[in-house]
């Protein structure tokens, strides 16, 4: 077991902060007051080949593994990007890439890889306002007409879909068979903007940088094509997306995590109020050294989980395990930052209470925590289903 980074992987954790370093706190504050999509900020990940630092050599990419996205993700946020910056790398190289590179035909990856190594923004469907998390009972349905499948259903909570020119849809091709819930579910890749597909945004505590959604679609056609993998097979391919997007999640909120507690040590060094700093109280040094350590032990895990999805192997455990603690973790720190500061860090100009506020999603999505310890207690612990 080799704990060092090698030299690209420690590479990559230092240009990643280096980059965001380029953009100024008050850059990532303007975009969330806002609510605008940091579009300069995109152009740097693109210009600098981040977007398309898994995707194969042969289609323009970097050929690196997810542990070294999610390694790039963890210098970004903790180098200014924060949640933001980190979570990025979710719309392109996880919902385009991942999918692809494992499960697409040789002509989807020619036709779609070199456009999300230069810049292609993708999103992701998935969810519906019935079925929540159980997303087997998902009612959009996509039936064939012709040469192409023809969408219709609702989806909730999907993002980006106001700046994404691609999207995966799951839909069901056959009916719920309840006694093979998981069959009939295919995988299908969109084009945006088209007529057929109405985005509702909502307006939310955090994350202003990336439109939520409720998402309508009315005949949306999608070529036969564009299936990817096998039609009503697609349930073993749809965790190729989820457990990389929870990884790389987990990486942007222990980079995030970082980020806060430093900004609170930056603070509590130079605040003096009682004749020395207050940093040299106890009282306040145990909550960031806690939150420190929480952070330092989620980041283990979602090294292991990007280390066991690059060679193959069931990751999903390690990925849902790393989601849990790096979101628990992350947001414990931004808390942390924000008592450091008091009454400085429940405003604005601090920036720490807009990362207390991304973070606190990461509880949520892109699975619940309650869902995560059902899944852990059953797959993990052995324990019967629950739900």
């Amino acid at each position: 077991m080799d704990f060092d980074y090698d030299a690209d992987q420690l590479g990559l954790l230092e240009f990643g902060k280096e980059l965001a370093g380029r953009f100024e706190d008050a850059y990532w504050q303007e975009a969330d007051l806002e609510y605008r999509f940091p579009r300069e900020f995109w152009s740097a990940l693109t210009e600098h080949g981040l977007l398309g630092l898994t995707v194969p050599e042969e289609y323009g990419g970097g050929g690196k593994g997810l542990l070294e996205l999610a390694i790039a993700v963890e210098g970004i946020a903790e180098g200014g990007g924060g949640m933001e910056g980190g979570t990025l790398l979710v719309s392109g190289p996880v919902f385009g890439g991942c999918i692809l590179t494992r499960h697409g035909s040789a002509e989807q990856k020619q036709r779609y890889l070199p456009g999300l190594v230069t810049g292609d923004l993708w999103a992701g469907a998935f969810t519906e306002p019935e079925s929540g998390s159980n997303i087997s009972a998902i009612k959009t349905k996509a039936e064939r007409k012709g040469d192409s499948y023809v969408l219709n259903g609702q989806k909730v909570y999907i993002s980006q879909v106001g700046n994404a020119s691609h999207i995966v849809v799951m839909a069901r091709t056959s009916p719920l068979d309840e006694a093979h819930r998981t069959a009939g579910i295919s995988l299908l890749l969109g084009h945006l903007p088209d007529p057929a597909v109405k985005a509702h945004p909502f307006k939310k505590l955090g994350n202003h940088f990336m439109d939520t959604n409720r998402v309508y679609f009315t005949d949306y056609a999608v070529p036969l094509e564009n299936l990817v993998g096998e039609e009503g097979r697609a349930w073993r391919a749809l965790y190729d997306i989820l457990n990389p997007e929870r990884i790389v999640f987990a990486a942007a909120a222990v980079g995030t995590g970082m980020l806060a507690i430093r900004k609170a040590v930056e603070y509590a060094s130079e605040r003096n109020v009682w004749g020395k700093p207050i940093g040299t109280h106890q009282g306040v040094q145990f909550p960031l050294a806690q939150a420190r350590i929480a952070l330092a032990t989620a980041r283990l895990k979602t090294y292991e989980a990007a280390w066991l999805y690059d060679r193959g192997r069931d990751c999903g455990i390690a990925a849902a395990t790393a989601k849990y603690a790096s979101a628990h973790a992350a947001l414990a720190a931004a808390d942390a930052a924000i008592q450091t500061y008091g009454g400085a860090g429940y405003v604005v100009d601090s920036g720490i209470e807009r990362h207390w506020r991304n973070l606190r999603l990461y509880r949520l999505s892109p699975v619940t925590d309650e869902m995560t310890l059902n899944y852990i207690a059953q797959h993990d612990l052995g324990m019967p289903r629950s739900y």
